[in-house]
C-alpha cells in the first residue's frame, strides 16, 4: 500500500489576481511613503513647548540632596548638589521663568546669555 500524497496543489494565479496584489502592494508602499514625508516635514518645526530666552539672574541655594538608587548591586546613596536655577526672560511671552539647572550648566552660563528650555509641565500645550 502506497502512502497518499498530502501535498496541496494550488492552481495557477490568473492575471486579475496578480494585478490586485500589485495594486494593494503599491497602495501600502504609497501610504508608508506619505507617512515618512509627513513626519519629515514636521521634524523641522519647533515645538510650542520649547522656549528661548535671556538669563536675567542666577540663583544658588547651595543645597545638598541625598540621592538613593536601587540596583542589582544593592542600595547606593550619594550626595548631589542642587538648588541651582536661572531666571530666564522670554520676550515672546513677555514673562520670566525660574528654571532649575545642573551645577555644570550653572557654572558655564552667565547673566545675559541666551538659554533654551522646555515649558513647565503644568503649562505645556
Amino acid at each position: 500500500m502506497t502512502p497518499r500524497d498530502r501535498r496541496l496543489i494550488v492552481p495557477e494565479t490568473g492575471r486579475r489576481d496578480t494585478i490586485i496584489a500589485v495594486v494593494c502592494g503599491l497602495f501600502v508602499l504609497g501610504f508608508i511613503a506619505l507617512a515618512f514625508v509627513t513626519l519629515a516635514r514636521q521634524h523641522g518645526a519647533p515645538s510650542t513647548n520649547q522656549l528661548h530666552g535671556i538669563i536675567t539672574a542666577k540663583h544658588n541655594a547651595e543645597e545638598k540632596e541625598s540621592e538613593v538608587s536601587f540596583g542589582t548591586k544593592g542600595v547606593k546613596s550619594k550626595v548631589v548638589d542642587s538648588g541651582y536655577s536661572f531666571d530666564i526672560q522670554v520676550p515672546a511671552e513677555n514673562r520670566t521663568y525660574e528654571v532649575p539647572v545642573s551645577k555644570k550648566l550653572y557654572e558655564s552660563r552667565k547673566v545675559g546669555d541666551s538659554q533654551d528650555f522646555i515649558r513647565p509641565r503644568s503649562e505645556q500645550k
